[in-house]
């Protein structure tokens, strides 16, 4: 639990923070830039003055920060330059104390697959590989909340997805809650329960990441992703591709690795997503979905469609013309042709 009360008055506007997150494992916080992001994670992790300040329903905002049991990776963590990589996380693992977890350096280095990096110096080490050995060595501080600060803008995104998918085993096998910032919304919806949108020093909205994610969608803040979960069936060889099914209705989907290896989630542009009004039979594209019509609003001269599938939102947007010509209507039966995933 964290609850906060901030007031910090900044050079273009004051961070007026009231803040309950009573249950999450992963939180995100999204906002453009200087809307206040860092400052947020300063005050709770005790290097900027605060209000009030309670982790756990414990008050911690009289107590410094080596008190607090809080892990702050800032966006430019130093490393020990006279150290190789093993070296950094041995010091971490020795001269870090009041551990909470049980995290040691080998099953880091197995979690993160580091082995191939720990003679290396480290300033050889690309950005990408500087963010997982500092992310590393975050985790071996050993604390149960640990707050990350555009953590892994330098990998890309099939290294993001997958080191986001082992963040979140981690959170579940340890029970460490995590806090990040990211300026995208795509990196959050990834592995976030709960999403916090920030502008100009306060909290507009907050709340489980869909329908935060909604909102944000709703007032054309960002183009609608859409994030389905699925179960792999088999590897056909032959062809390279992996053979999915969705978990309630069991549709199939045929994917290529490089979007089913970075977790158990497919993410999905809107402009992947096709929808008729009859199953699709003159096309080379065999990944169809029945789904439902939830929801469609005119924003910015352009329809967004809501489509459930399984319980699960897929994203589609239609020009003003298309629209009148199709004539749908919500609870619809519609066919989604899912472009770009084999």
């Amino acid at each position: 639990m964290i609850k906060l009360a901030l007031y910090k008055s900044l050079n273009n506007f004051d961070l007026d923070i009231n803040l309950h997150l009573e249950s999450f494992t992963i939180a995100g916080i999204f906002g453009p830039s200087g809307s206040g992001k860092s400052t947020l994670l300063r005050c709770i992790s005790g290097l900027e003055g605060e209000q009030s300040v309670y982790i756990n329903n414990k008050s911690v905002h009289h107590l410094p920060t080596e008190q607090r049991g809080v892990t702050l990776q800032v966006q430019s963590c130093p490393l020990f330059p006279h150290l190789d990589v093993a070296g950094n996380l041995a010091f971490t693992q020795k001269h870090c104390f009041n551990r909470q977890t049980d995290l040691t350096e080998q099953k880091v280095i197995d979690a993160l697959e580091l082995h191939p990096l720990l003679k290396r110096n480290v300033q050889s080490l690309s950005g990408g590989e500087r963010q997982r050995v500092v992310f590393a060595r975050t985790l071996l501080a050993g604390q149960k909340l640990i707050i990350l600060d555009e953590p892994f803008s330098a990998l890309d995104w099939p290294l993001r997805f997958k080191t986001l998918s082992t963040l979140s085993e981690l959170a579940a096998t340890f029970t460490i809650k995590f806090i990040i910032v990211s300026h995208s919304l795509k990196e959050l919806l990834f592995c976030c329960d709960t999403l916090v949108q920030l502008n100009n020093g306060k909290v507009i909205n907050h709340g489980p990441s869909a329908q935060v994610a909604k909102a944000i969608y709703a007032n054309n803040k960002q183009a609608p992703l859409s994030l389905i979960n699925f179960q792999i069936i088999t590897f056909d060889e032959k062809y390279g591709v992996y053979l999915l099914k969705l978990h309630k209705s069991e549709q199939q989907l045929f994917a290529l690795p490089s979007a089913v290896e970075q977790g158990n989630k497919l993410i999905l542009e809107c402009e992947q997503i096709s929808v008729s009004a009859e199953m699709p039979l003159n096309t080379n594209n065999s990944n169809v979905l029945i789904c439902t019509l939830h929801s469609a609003e005119l924003i910015d001269k352009t329809w967004q469609l809501t489509l459930d599938v399984d319980g699960q939102s897929l994203y589609c947007l239609l020009s003003p013309r298309v629209w009148d010509q199709k004539n749908y209507k919500v609870g619809d039966t519609l066919y989604a042709t899912i472009h770009n995933l084999e």
